[in-house]
């Protein structure tokens, strides 16, 4: 089981964000930041990759290379560790607040868990006064 901070909105949709490493993120990078509508990560990484490619095809030794590949692990790591982090301060930014932690096998099942937990919504009957 994992464990999942859910996060909601005004209007009532739900969110769920693993915690801990972040493998999609991880083997998938700016494709997963896409996906995710994380745009200044994307963009971010898709420049570095290409600063990184047009120094290696200028550079004939293959030392840069070899240093590119580094920086490339260095930068899916980093997907890997912060993913779900960059994740959740785009749902704060996108309105969603937190509305708790809690363990399941998937994301949908920690959505849904989340949602049979809360208490139905009441409407209070108030009398109306007419004169």
């Amino acid at each position: 089981m994992k464990q999942f901070d859910i996060y909601q909105h005004a209007d009532g949709r739900l969110q769920a964000v693993k915690q801990g490493w972040n493998w999609p993120a991880f083997f998938f990078g700016t494709l997963w930041a896409l996906c995710c509508r994380l745009w200044r990560i994307a963009a971010l990484t898709i420049v570095g990759i290409l600063i990184l490619s047009v120094a290696g095809a200028l550079e004939k030794s293959g030392l840069l290379d070899v240093v590119a590949n580094i920086v490339c692990l260095g930068v899916y790591v980093a997907f890997g560790l912060n993913g779900n982090q960059w994740r959740r301060r785009q749902l704060l930014s996108g309105g969603f607040h937190f509305a708790g932690s809690i363990e399941a096998g998937r994301r949908d099942d920690a959505i849904r868990r989340h949602a049979e937990c809360q208490p139905p919504e009441t409407t209070i009957d108030r009398p109306t006064f007419q004169a």
